[in-house]
């Protein structure tokens, strides 16, 4: 029997999966940073200072964190395909209800619904593409749905912009959960529940991915905790991503949610122009990550194409924030740069993961770092940044702090390394567990 499913089987995966993947995250990118489109209105609206701005923006990650965390034990139980279909179901009700909100604790009580309801999404997802694309796939597979970040934001600016040009932030926001409720009747339909489901699969081709699975994942047996998944927080490797995770997502959120509001303050042209300026440095995101994730799998190395944008985007940002006042167009020139190392860490950080760690771990701790590092991340960052702004009067100082920390995100990347071989860890009152034995191999004496 062959060792490799056939192409057109391969080509099946990528085409059945991928799309699907990618929309389904577009959608949810898109409901989470619309509102820094919204804030301008939002802030004239509601009478909000420019910290409080932040505040809306970013209690979204205090919901965010609690199911991110619980789906380290869900996705694995319920499956990926229920748990983000129930997900769906309910972020698309919060990002419309919050159309209705007329102060600011409404408001702010439909983004933290809003975080609770999608927080489950990002785990599940990293549990699905690690159960249909194997290692030598992953760097590829992580970044076509990674993409999906710079494309919501991409499009979130231009939507939003003529949606807010002939409407109010009400309706923008009323309009765009929509597609959620969408999405999760073409999610439910298409997404088979696991590899054995898969009906437009031969099944020779089902039982040959699920022996190669098997066999990557036989070779952590050397470094497994006896189906003990506490065992990953003695990882070294766990705490630096978790370090890596937080400080990217300062800079990409804080970088984000409040590009419309910096081009705006350097600019005297109108929220739907801005709309369409701000969409610049997502694609030149979209090109950085197609490039990144091709050349990690050709190369088959994740740290340093990880660690290296992170760290260019902190010697950017922090450069940019040192050189004074520019016009619009320096501006916009300088934060499409940016925009091509912005999103290029994320996807690896994932797939980084998925590598060195065995799935038992590796799920519980992308839901871990995760969790903590989009609360941290989405969080702090948005409202720093604002914070910053209002004592300084500038976006220069809150960049400066941005791109210090997007160096030390860059270099914590760079140290991690994988657990050494046939290093055998054990919990607490439990002993390492045996080898795995892939299906359809023998095994060894």
């Amino acid at each position: 029997m062959s060792s490799e499913m056939s192409s057109g089987s391969t080509m099946t995966r990528w085409v059945r999966i991928m799309p699907i993947v990618f929309l389904l995250y577009t959608i949810a990118y898109f409901d989470r940073v619309n509102i820094g489109m919204a804030l301008p209105g939002i802030s004239r609206d509601l009478g909000l200072s420019p910290s409080q701005g932040g505040l809306v923006a970013g209690i979204f990650f205090w919901g965010y964190l609690i199911s991110f965390l619980a789906a380290g034990r869900l996705a694995p139980r319920l499956g990926a395909k229920r748990l983000i279909f129930y997900s769906l179901i309910g972020w698309g009700a919060f990002a419309m209800l919050a159309g209705f909100a007329h102060n600011l604790v409404q408001l702010a009580a439909m983004r933290f619904m809003l975080g609770l309801c999608e927080g489950p999404v990002w785990t599940s997802l990293s549990l699905l593409l690690s159960q249909w694309f194997l290692r030598r796939e992953r760097g590829r597979a992580f970044g076509l749905w990674n993409l999906s970040l710079p494309f919501g934001a991409l499009l979130s600016g231009p939507i939003s912009g003529l949606v807010l040009t002939y409407t109010s932030w009400h309706v923008m926001l009323m309009i765009e959960g929509l597609p959620a409720w969408i999405w999760a009747v073409v999610w439910w339909r298409t997404i088979p529940a696991s590899v054995d489901s898969a009906a437009w699969l031969e099944a020779a081709d089902r039982a040959q991915l699920a022996r190669q699975l098997d066999a990557e994942q036989a070779e952590f047996a050397t470094v497994r905790a006896a189906a003990d998944w506490r065992g990953m927080f003695r990882q070294p490797a766990v705490w630096l991503l978790l370090i890596a995770f937080s400080l990217n997502n300062m800079v990409d959120y804080g970088f984000t949610l409040w590009l419309p509001t910096a081009l705006k303050s350097v600019s005297s042209a109108d929220i739907g122009h801005i709309g369409l300026l701000s969409a610049l440095p997502y694609l030149a995101s979209i090109v950085g990550i197609v490039l990144v994730s091709y050349s990690s799998d050709r190369f088959q190395e994740r740290r340093f194409h990880a660690g290296m944008p992170l760290l260019i985007v902190g010697v950017l940002l922090w450069a940019g924030s040192q050189a004074g006042a520019h016009s619009v167009a320096v501006e916009v020139a300088a934060f499409t740069a940016i925009g091509f190392f912005m999103f290029m860490t994320l996807p690896l950080i994932s797939a980084l993961t998925t590598d060195i760690l065995p799935r038992e771990w590796a799920i519980p701790a992308i839901a871990f770092t995760g969790g903590i590092g989009n609360l941290f991340g989405g969080f702090v960052g948005p409202f720093m940044i604002g914070w910053l702004k209002q004592v300084h009067g500038d976006f220069s100082l809150a960049f400066a702090v941005l791109g210090v920390l997007g160096a030390l995100g860059g270099l914590s990347v760079l140290a991690v390394r994988r657990p050494a071989a046939g290093m055998e860890l054990e919990s607490a009152g439990s002993a390492a567990a045996p080898s795995r034995t892939p299906r359809g191999a023998t095994p060894e004496p």
